[in-house]
């Protein structure tokens, strides 16, 4: 009798493990995306904290006002101005006088895919801090 030795995976074996990875992929590439999707929206209320902290610490320096922009806000206040990571887009800031206050948030609807956030959220005011979604 011939002794017959196996060398390598037949074609079922290999089609078997190639649905298996595909099947997990598909389960675990959506979670991957929604990670991603809600880490850019952490960054991005984080960012905003950063900016309305320095708005608030130059409005301590010039009699309670804040800066026509955040462009005067460099360099003494902050090294650069951030922008929104999920967009690569400057936030938008509006200030008023009588009396001082001011809104900032993340132009557009760079955060939509996470569920419950609308366009131009995350949002910070001065009088009521993080805005919730």
């Amino acid at each position: 009798m011939k002794n017959c030795s196996k060398k390598g995976f037949t074609l079922i074996e290999l089609m078997i493990v190639i649905a298996i990875i595909a099947i997990l992929a598909s389960i675990l590439v959506p979670n991957f995306i929604q990670a991603k999707a809600q880490s850019m929206w952490t960054a991005c209320q984080s960012n905003l904290r950063n900016v309305a902290t320095s708005l608030e610490m130059y409005s301590t320096d010039n009699l309670g006002h804040y800066p026509a922009t955040l462009a005067g806000l460099t360099p003494n206040y902050m090294a650069n101005i951030p922008v929104c990571p999920s967009g690569n887009v400057a936030y938008t800031y509006v200030t008023q006088q009588n009396p001082d206050v001011f809104t900032t948030n993340c132009t557009g609807s760079n955060h939509v895919r996470i569920a419950g956030i609308r366009a131009n959220y995350p949002m910070y005011s001065s009088q009521a801090g993080l805005v919730p979604k």
